[in-house]
C-alpha cells in the first residue's frame, strides 16, 4: 500500500491503551470502536445494511431500502422522486445499478439539430471546395487539349 513501516508501527502503538501488549488490561481502541459499532447496529447478521444509523436486516426489499436512502435527504433528488412514484422498482434496477430513462427534452433535440446542421454545413463547404478544384483541373485539361489541337491545325 506504500505506507512506511514506521507510520504503521506508530498507528498500532497508538491504538493500544498500554505499552505491555501481553497484559490483560490493555485494550485496542480501534477494535473497541468496531465492537461498539457492531453492538449498536448488529451488521454481523447477513443480509443487513445500515442507512442513516438504522439497520435493516433479513429479507431486504428494494423499495424499503430506497425509501430509507431517500428519506435521509432534506431535499430529495430527482431520482428519489421518480423512483418512489414507481410501483415496481425492480424495473429500474439492473445488476445493482439504478438506471433512469428521462427521455429527451426539447433542449436536447434542439442541440442535436444544431450540431447536425453545423456538421452538414461543414461537409457541404468541404465538398464544394473539392468539386471546384476538380472542375478547375478538368477545365484546365480541356483548355490545354483545345489549345494543342488548335496549334496542330
Amino acid at each position: 500500500m506504500g505506507i512506511p513501516w514506521d507510520q504503521t508501527k506508530e498507528c498500532v502503538q497508538k491504538s493500544f491503551t498500554g505499552k505491555d501488549f501481553s497484559s490483560s488490561d490493555v485494550n485496542n481502541t480501534l477494535i473497541d470502536k468496531d465492537i461498539t459499532y457492531w453492538e449498536n447496529y448488529g451488521t454481523g447478521l447477513y443480509p443487513s445494511v445500515v442507512i442513516n444509523n438504522s439497520t435493516f436486516r433479513g429479507q431486504l426489499e428494494t423499495q424499503a431500502v430506497m425509501n430509507a436512502i431517500c428519506a435521509g435527504f432534506l431535499k430529495a433528488p430527482h431520482f428519489c422522486k421518480k423512483l418512489l412514484k414507481n410501483k415496481d422498482i425492480l424495473d429500474d434496477i439492473g445488476a445493482g445499478v439504478i438506471y433512469f430513462d428521462d427521455g429527451y427534452r426539447i433542449k436536447h433535440l434542439v442541440w442535436i439539430f444544431f450540431v447536425f446542421v453545423i456538421v452538414l454545413c461543414v461537409y457541404m463547404c468541404l465538398y464544394r471546395r473539392k468539386a471546384k478544384r476538380e472542375m478547375n483541373a478538368m477545365m484546365k485539361m480541356q483548355i490545354e487539349t483545345s489549345v494543342s489541337n488548335y496549334q496542330v491545325l
